[in-house]
């Protein structure tokens, strides 16, 4: 059951494949700063002639960004966000030598209130930093982006207060369960399966009825 809840303390921030079901890895290293802020929307007023005022006014929504220093982080992990090369004999990080970005899910635990906030396709940059009295450390900025299920269907940003750093696992839904026939699928939130063995991933049906002879599945 919702409830209302203040959210306080960032806890660790996570991060995957884009539309992946697999488990969440942590990000290493501390969160300096950590801020994350939507803008207002841009307006574009519509003029229409015998009309005084704006006949119509259209928003823009703008992107949702999280920004942060990543302090106390270990040359290895480097490549994987902000492009390079990491040597593990000689433990020598090498850098892009060109604007890199990355885009991953991310998603940001709470130490209290909701569980987490997760934009579902994030893109990623980092530069080297290091201000007059402060530790060397990466600026990070992470700006929301569409991600487009196989549904067709866009997606920005969640806000999960069952989120779990487990790999998500699914089991069939039993046809003979009380109810199963008269289901809304979508409604009640049944997953359903996409592309070929092994390499299945899971999908939120938008089926609002049961088709007879297809398999609904629902997270464990």
């Amino acid at each position: 059951m919702a409830e209302n809840k203040t959210t306080v303390q960032t806890a660790m921030l996570y991060y995957r494949q884009v539309g992946s079901n697999a488990k969440y890895n942590k990000l290493k290293g501390l969160l300096k700063g950590f801020n994350l802020a939507q803008d207002e929307p841009n307006s574009n007023e519509i003029e229409a002639e015998f009309y005084d005022t704006p006949w119509d006014i259209v928003y823009d929504g703008n992107p949702i960004t999280m920004k942060f220093e990543l302090a106390n982080y270990s040359l290895d992990q480097l490549p994987t966000f902000f492009g390079g090369t990491y040597d593990t004999a000689a433990d020598r990080y090498e850098g892009a030598t060109t604007a890199h970005t990355t885009e991953w899910e991310w998603v940001i635990e709470f130490k209290r209130g909701h569980k987490a906030f997760g934009l579902y396709k994030g893109l990623t940059v980092g530069t080297p930093k290091k201000d007059e009295d402060g530790a060397f450390n990466y600026a990070v900025t992470i700006t929301s982006m569409l991600y487009t299920d196989d549904n067709d269907v866009d997606h920005l940003y969640f806000i999960d207060d069952k989120f779990s750093n487990a790999a998500t696992t699914y089991t069939a839904v039993e046809k003979t369960e009380e109810g199963y026939a008269e289901a809304n699928p979508h409604e009640v939130g049944w997953y359903e399966r996409t592309g070929t063995d092994p390499d299945f991933t899971y999908r939120l049906t938008w089926d609002e009825k049961v088709v007879t002879g297809k398999t609904y599945y629902k997270k464990v």
